[in-house]
């Protein structure tokens, strides 16, 4: 169950769960409009900049493991091994 709390007339969202209280962002106002923040980023600009710049690291690492993979798989290609078989 979402509590809706005023403090310094601002309006927080807090949830309780087995943890505690915790402060949350819902998709929805209270007047029944999407709040389209909310549903877009997560609530926060910090948070989703956090989660932009993973997510770069992530696809960064991806692509140079995939470049590895290449140059090596091209070395592989390029070089001529000559392997004596035995009779």
């Amino acid at each position: 169950m979402i509590e809706e709390v005023i403090i310094n007339n601002e309006k927080l969202y807090l949830k309780k769960d087995k943890l505690g209280w915790h402060e949350i962002h819902p998709i929805k106002n209270s007047d029944g409009t999407i709040n389209w923040k909310n549903l877009l980023i997560g609530g926060s600009w910090i948070k989703f900049g956090i989660i932009i710049f993973i997510i770069l690291i992530i696809l960064g690492c991806i692509y140079e493991y995939s470049i590895a993979l290449k140059t090596a798989n091209d070395c592989l290609n390029q070089t001529k091994i000559f392997i004596p078989t035995i009779k």
